[in-house]
């Protein structure tokens, strides 16, 4: 396989990983929402808000990486 072929997959892959984060991030923001309106502020609750913020992070670094493999197929 050659390097760009390497280099398309592997950004091919961190697109789905990205849309997959931002589809779990509406889902449990929904959630929280929803809790949030109902005033439930339960153990759930507090896990959602932790795990918004893990997704969050985990998006800066897909985009970031995203970034990187970009410029990369270009330089080659």
């Amino acid at each position: 396989m050659a390097k760009i072929d390497a280099v398309k997959e592997t950004l091919i892959t961190l697109r789905v990983f990205f849309t997959v984060t931002i589809a779990m991030m509406i889902a449990i923001g929904g959630g929280l929402v929803n809790s949030y309106r109902q005033e439930i502020y339960d153990i759930m609750f507090w896990i959602g808000i932790i795990s918004e913020v893990i997704l969050m992070i985990s998006v800066i670094f897909t985009i970031r990486k995203i970034k990187i493999k970009t410029k990369e197929i270009g330089d080659l």
